[in-house]
């Protein structure tokens, strides 16, 4: 049987593109948190944040799990909830008239971390550790008292 952990994704953009942005993640195993937190401090769109925060929290997975990631992307979780990543993989993440999709090589790099996972994605633009992950990024990534 696999081991289940939650992602929980927060960030500060707040429209679609935003210069910098801050973002926290929680991994949660057993009812216990593991947190990530970072700033980007150059131009960036939310969809690539959340993929670069995905790939993040991914890689610290030590061995294959049942992963469901809650986040406030409905586009990224559209991609896995619809199948488009495994057509994006099998086309070379290219588009059906051409050329790469937008991000392609982080949603590759993220694809490949996903491998020996089963990963569920939920949507919500709130989920239950928004306040808590808001409250670590406007305390500089700290999030125990």
């Amino acid at each position: 049987m696999l081991k289940h952990v939650d992602i929980y994704i927060t960030h500060t953009i707040k429209g679609f593109v935003s210069d910098s942005a801050q973002y926290a993640y929680a991994l949660m195993y057993k009812g216990e948190p593991r947190y990530g937190y970072g700033e980007v401090t150059k131009r960036i769109t939310q969809n690539s944040l959340v993929l670069m925060v995905m790939g993040e929290a991914m890689g610290r997975m030590r061995c294959s799990c049942e992963i469901t990631i809650y986040m406030n992307s409905p586009y990224i979780a559209n991609a896995f909830c619809n199948g488009w990543t495994e057509t994006w993989k099998k086309n070379g993440y290219e588009k059906a008239g051409g050329g790469k999709i937008t991000d392609s090589a982080r949603w590759e790099e993220l694809m490949e971390k996903c491998a020996g996972h089963i990963i569920k994605v939920e949507y919500s633009e709130r989920h239950e550790l928004t306040g808590l992950l808001e409250t670590g990024i406007r305390r500089g990534g700290i999030f125990e008292l």
